[in-house]
């Protein structure tokens, strides 16, 4: 892709641009309290990770596009990794923390308490009109 084609392609200071080509984005680095492409439209799986690191992370780490394409829960917290040790190491224990999340089982919605007590309103109140 052509970053020309962006309209925020002059104010735009975001280190991990979609419109660059894959071997530009595999060496690129981000931090938390970096810029974020404005551009929408782009279903990007990364770009959405980026947000939501960039709402919950402690700031002072780094992250690749490979931890931000990598499907894993983003929680309260995230660290990335240290600019001052080696990447190779420390990515691979990054992984080993962050575990691929497991799709969902067929059938439930949120958790179990929830559906069960879901299951008991409406059967006590079937006929009450209340709901």
């Amino acid at each position: 892709m052509n970053k020309l084609k962006c309209p925020y392609f002059d104010s735009c200071n975001a280190p991990l641009c979609p419109m660059e080509d894959e071997e530009g984005l595999k060496k690129a680095i981000w931090y938390p309290d970096e810029e974020i492409c404005r551009r929408r439209g782009l279903n990007y799986p990364w770009l959405r990770t980026q947000r939501k690191i960039a709402k919950r992370a402690k700031h002072g780490g780094y992250f690749t596009i490979q931890m931000l394409s990598h499907p894993c829960r983003i929680s309260q917290g995230i660290v990335g990794l240290d600019p001052d040790k080696d990447e190779g190491p420390q990515l691979q224990k990054w992984f080993k923390k962050h575990p691929v999340l497991k799709p969902p089982k067929r059938g439930f919605r949120g958790n179990f308490k929830t559906a069960l007590k879901a299951t008991f309103m409406v059967s006590n109140h079937a006929g009450k009109g209340v709901f």
